[in-house]
């Protein structure tokens, strides 16, 4: 049993440890391209109304990368957040990837979402899920921004 244990605290630290480095990553991208786009330190609800539109109208380039906006959250608070809630539906290439980003150079938000969203997918797919199963990416904009992972757990049939 305590070997059991011990396996198990294992398991949980070396995850933990790669929580770390994989969110923080995606985390860190996020603030840093959206402090420099829309001043986050002084969110309104007037600058969140912007960076929502152009998400929302950025929603049908990023279903293209395989990443559907499956719900956004607002809450308007102090600071006021916003939360994009993604699915992944279909794999696509980092090439297809690339490609499409390509085309729309001029949309560097877009870059950084579909950056954020693939980084916390290749987080994602080096955990061993066992029971659980990838669910969905929740991208707050809000002070500070944040990345969350969702996975969700599926009864053994």
């Amino acid at each position: 049993m305590k070997k059991v244990l011990e396996s198990v605290k294992h398991a949980l630290d070396d995850t933990g440890a790669l929580f770390g480095e994989g969110l923080q990553s995606a985390t860190d991208l996020l603030k840093e391209t959206l402090s420099n786009f829309y001043d986050v330190k002084n969110l309104t609800t007037e600058k969140l109304a912007v960076i929502a539109n152009d998400l929302i109208a950025l929603s049908p380039i990023i279903e293209k990368t395989g990443y559907r906006t499956k719900e956004i959250n607002i809450g308007v608070s102090l600071p006021p957040k916003i939360v994009f809630h993604f699915e992944k539906f279909a794999d696509i290439s980092k090439e297809e990837i690339a490609e499409i980003l390509k085309e729309n150079d001029d949309k560097t938000i877009l870059k950084v979402i579909v950056g954020t969203l693939t980084t916390a997918d290749e987080f994602q797919s080096k955990l061993t899920l066992g029971n659980f199963k990838f669910s969905e990416i929740d991208i707050e904009v809000g002070v500070p921004p944040q990345v969350n992972v969702k996975l969700m757990n599926v009864p053994a049939s």
